[in-house]
């Protein structure tokens, strides 16, 4: 197992603070945010992406209200002035609870309430989910003589689960809104509340009883709770990154850059510092290899079929606007799933603009990148993944070794076995989708809308060998694609490279939604 400087193993799957401490595993300190939410009282909300620590602090934060100093020694809460005497944590972790259905929901509650009752001598226990609950906060109140703490773990779980099923979707919000209920009705029992999950569903369905509710998703105080800031990175994973260097024959800035160019640029306010995805960090630096870790542990189906759904291209929908309200809610889910590919970490904030209160979103790095083509091409093409991957595979060892005759011809053939009439709204944004995403998976520099200084080239390749300057038409001709290309100089900037210059120019049919015609250039 690597370890890094001070030789202590990386908490890959650890979420248990106390597992974590006793392991000796490096821990980056963010206790502070603890201090920070007791002496601003009451009840909190916090959303972030799966696998980004949010089980980890809630139990880093049960450890503490239990009086486990020794866990915390070296670490920044210990400064403040508490007396560490224990209080009641009631943990609620619907990580694990079956959520197949209301009925084996509520079983699962059930278990983990059966635990809290026989532990402060609950008697005459409700039927009922959410009085059960009640009478919990207020028997460990009573038997301890101490305010209890409230850690609900993935609050949100089996409304995510069922995002796209309003009737199922009802019916685990009347089961979960009684109960969180309880966080006003029982307020004089309680010292302290966190509810964390992945989305924010608004107040009205889920939280409309509860009026204390700080919701500190977009709240600069806490942008960096969750994840690893780079400065944080350099501070406690030195020994890592240069495992990480040597092992790939790289530099140790080169390896920063590549973990950077792969992992970091989440950001959940407007100024918030650059985030990097912790799993994936940290399964990198044990691995020595950058890898797609945080997309293999689940694909976003339901979300890669909502944006292929809608009417706008691709390319506009991975790089988009929104107004400051409506990345906070997803109860429209179904009229704009924007909202929920940000708060998924599909999305995030590339910049914001204060006049128009918008942010500017966009792909946070390369791994979600790949994660989202590599997901879309079998949904747009209706191949299997191994079919399609093998076309893209083909293209790139055309484009390698220089063939681009051969790539254009497997591109034809591979765009007119697509039945484009059969989920588009619109056809001719269909198969601009298709194109954009095969040259996106194609594994090379490839950028599209490259600006110069005369105007912006449609697409750009770059392998180690070959440059391929692009021009499209739509229902135009190849001839006029090319021309564009000479009279605005797009390869001009290249004409310095050593690289093999292709400038090619290709029409596309609306009608038929594959290739017409192409001509090549070098």
């Amino acid at each position: 197992m690597i370890m890094d400087s001070q030789y202590k193993p990386y908490p890959i799957g650890i979420e248990n603070f106390e597992k974590l401490r006793n392991k000796g595993c490096v821990y980056v300190d963010k206790t502070d945010y603890i201090n920070l939410m007791i002496q601003q009282g009451g009840y909190y909300l916090l959303c972030r992406p799966r696998r980004f620590g949010k089980s980890l602090f809630l139990s880093t934060i049960e450890a503490f209200f239990e009086g486990k100093r020794e866990l915390f020694e070296g670490l920044a809460i210990t400064k403040y002035d508490y007396d560490w005497e224990p209080s009641p944590v009631l943990h609620l972790n619907l990580v694990n609870v079956n959520a197949s259905d209301p009925a084996k929901f509520e079983e699962g509650l059930g278990l983990q309430f059966e635990e809290w009752e026989a532990k402060y001598g609950v008697t005459k226990v409700p039927k009922d989910s959410a009085s059960r609950f009640k009478k919990i906060i207020q028997t460990a109140y009573e038997r301890t003589g101490k305010q209890v703490v409230i850690l609900v773990d993935e609050y949100d779980k089996p409304l995510v689960s069922y995002i796209d099923d309003e009737e199922m979707k009802e019916k685990f919000r009347n089961i979960l809104k009684p109960i969180y209920s309880n966080l006003k009705g029982c307020d004089k029992y309680i010292r302290m509340g966190l509810l964390t999950g992945v989305s924010r569903f608004s107040r009205l369905s889920i939280f409309s009883d509860i009026n204390n509710l700080h919701d500190i998703s977009f709240s600069e105080q806490y942008a960096a709770i969750c994840g690893i800031t780079e400065e944080e990175m350099l501070a406690n994973f030195q020994y890592g990154i240069q495992q990480l260097a040597e092992t790939n024959n790289l530099t140790y800035d080169e390896a920063v850059a590549s973990l950077k160019a792969n992992y970091d640029g989440y950001h959940f306010t407007e100024n918030c510092p650059d985030i990097y995805n912790p799993f994936s960090l940290l399964s990198a630096l044990q691995e020595s290899k950058v890898d797609n870790y945080w997309f293999a542990t689940g694909t976003p189906t339901f979300l890669l079929k909502a944006a292929i759904s809608e009417d706008e291209a691709l390319i506009d929908f991975l790089s988009t606007e929104a107004p400051q309200g409506t990345l906070s809610q997803i109860d429209a889910y179904s009229d704009d799933p924007v909202p929920l590919m940000f708060q998924t970490g599909y999305l995030t904030i590339k910049g914001y603009d204060p006049d128009l209160e918008t942010y500017m979103l966009g792909v946070p790095n390369r791994e979600v990148e790949h994660g989202i083509f590599n997901g879309l091409l079998p949904l747009c093409s209706h191949m299997s993944a191994r079919k399609s991957a093998n076309f893209i595979n083909k293209f790139v060892s055309l484009l390698r070794s220089g063939r681009p005759e051969d790539f254009l011809e497997q591109l034809q053939s591979f765009l007119a076995d697509i039945p484009y009439d059969l989920t588009a709204k619109k056809p001719e944004i269909y198969f601009e989708n298709n194109l954009y995403i095969i040259f996106k998976m194609l594994g090379f520099s490839v950028q599209t809308e490259y600006r110069t200084s005369r105007g912006r080239i449609d697409i750009l390749i770059t392998t180690p060998k070959y440059i391929y300057v692009i021009e499209l038409k739509l229902d135009g001709s190849a001839e006029d694609a090319l021309r564009q290309i000479d009279e605005k100089g797009y390869a001009t900037p290249f004409t310095a490279d050593s690289r093999q210059l292709y400038r090619i120019g290709i029409n596309l049919s609306s009608s038929t939604h594959s290739l017409t015609d192409w001509l090549i250039r070098s």
